[in-house]
């Protein structure tokens, strides 16, 4: 892991993903992964669903007759909390890549690297700078963390109700009964239309043979029914930005850029005959230049150019001292 003295523009970058707020005041992270596949159901969970679908089942009846079963095609997700970070994360210990800085940047030592210039009409004068180490106040970064998000799991109950069919059939007269036959007959018709509540439904009685048209069996229907959604939080871990991370000190030299060096108070008198005042020297520069000699006669020339493509520039607000 690496450390940079600037400060990136990532706000942009990262506004399309997922914001997530964690137990820091200031820290807010965006996770970059995409969000979380899930895992689920777990083994409990559908142990839980299992137990709805047989509650279902008893609603109508006990078994053997009515049964219920999950229906494992019929089980969604979607994700109805999270992702949420579990606990705090730091550079140091969770960071990927380099840290940037932020905030406020305080130098530690000031060097000038040239001498004061003018700038427009102004009777003040500057001078460039770097920050020989420095602090910043906060950061940005890349991390690796543990983010919970829970899943709500809709499942389907099937439920089948077990009807028994009992036998169908009809009557005949025995071919050995020697009576008279129509009436035999009608006996046996009288018999038939008693159907299957007649306690001797199926068996042969009195002059009659029972014969079997279709045998007994039994038949299922099968309904569906909604089981009630059960949620079920999982662990994951993913990459996320965070933009307003821990303050971080610095050792390497940086540039700070145009720093006010010298001022002149004018009061009105000085200012209506046209010459600056008592010069002042700020944010500890030590030259000789603060003079009306310089600002008069050298002050334009040697500006150096702050426009030199390097990174290691200070592009946060500066605490001068």
């Amino acid at each position: 892991m690496k450390t940079r003295a600037i400060l990136a523009s990532t706000a942009m970058i990262f506004a399309s993903f997922v914001p997530v707020l964690n137990g820091s005041a200031l820290a807010a992270a965006t996770i970059l992964d995409p969000l979380p596949d899930p895992q689920g159901p777990s083994a409990a969970t559908e142990a839980a669903m299992e137990a709805q679908c047989d509650a279902l089942a008893l609603n109508h009846g006990a078994l053997p007759d009515w049964e219920g079963e999950l229906d494992q095609g019929s089980i969604t997700s979607e994700i109805v909390a999270g992702p949420t970070e579990v606990g705090t994360h730091t550079f140091a210990s969770d960071g990927v890549g380099e840290q940037h800085g932020a905030g406020i940047f305080t130098p530690a030592h000031i060097e000038f690297t040239g001498d004061p210039y003018r700038n427009g009409g102004s009777v003040n004068m500057w001078a460039n700078a770097d920050s020989v180490g420095g602090h910043y106040s906060a950061s940005t970064y890349d991390f690796e963390g543990e983010f919970e998000t829970t899943f709500r799991y809709s499942f389907d109950c099937t439920i089948t109700e077990t009807v028994h069919v009992p036998v169908d059939g009809h009557y005949i007269i025995e071919p050995e009964d020697q009576g008279n036959e129509e009436q035999g007959q009608q006996s046996c018709d009288a018999f038939t239309a008693l159907g299957p509540t007649w306690e001797h439904w199926g068996t042969d009685h009195a002059q009659c043979d029972f014969v079997v048209d279709e045998a007994a069996h039994d038949d299922e229907v099968v309904t569906t029914e909604a089981g009630d959604p059960i949620d079920e939080t999982q662990t994951d871990t993913l990459l996320a930005h965070e933009d307003a991370g821990e303050g971080f000190d610095i050792t390497e030299t940086v540039s700070i850029g145009k720093v006010l060096v010298c001022i002149s108070p004018t009061t009105s008198a000085q200012l209506k005959k046209g010459a600056p005042g008592t010069w002042v020297a700020m944010h500890g520069y030590s030259g000789e230049k603060c003079t009306t000699l310089w600002y008069n006669t050298g002050a334009t020339a040697g500006v150096s150019n702050l426009n030199t493509g390097s990174n290691n520039v200070v592009t946060v607000p500066i605490d001068l001292p």
